[in-house]
């Protein structure tokens, strides 16, 4: 299944200062978010990977080799298949605050809608992603909406 980011923390010890551990465990927990968005159909398009690579590389101003997104991947699947979508997002919300929450929804939605392609499935697993970290629904729509507007004013220039 893949070394966690807790199991990297016990074998590391005390050589990981709190703050880098603190803020792996945070990026890490948002790109589980992101990729639980993406994988809504049931599947996970190359535009859909693409754009997750892209930005947790943007986000971390450093590019990852692609072996660690293939692995981190699998190991979000296995972590997903084992204890089920609700179970996870459970977590990620007992993980984050709620500024870290918004950020893992914006992804989400980002995500979801960098193929430009919307489906239903991919609206109920955001409405879901939204409900677990406590935002209200007219948030979400309203953060959904202007999202949306960028991506289609980007693509269609």
């Amino acid at each position: 299944m893949g070394v966690t980011i807790e199991s990297k923390r016990r074998i590391l010890g005390e050589s990981v200062p709190d703050g880098i551990a603190a803020e792996a465990a945070r990026l890490h927990t948002i790109l589980e978010v992101a990729f639980i968005a993406a994988a809504a159909d049931g599947k996970l398009a190359d535009d859909e990977i693409r754009n997750l690579t892209a930005n947790m590389q943007a986000w971390l101003e450093s590019d990852l080799d692609a072996d660690f997104f293939v692995a981190t991947f699998a190991e979000l699947a296995g972590h997903l298949a084992e204890e089920g979508m609700a179970a996870r997002l459970a977590k990620a919300a007992a993980a984050l605050d709620p500024d870290s929450r918004r950020a893992a929804y914006i992804l989400a939605c980002v995500t979801v809608l960098c193929d430009l392609e919307v489906h239903d499935d991919e609206l109920l697993v955001l409405g879901k992603i939204a409900d677990a970290f406590e935002i209200p629904e007219v948030e979400a729509q309203a953060t959904f909406d202007e999202i949306e507007d960028t991506v289609d004013a980007i693509a269609s220039s």
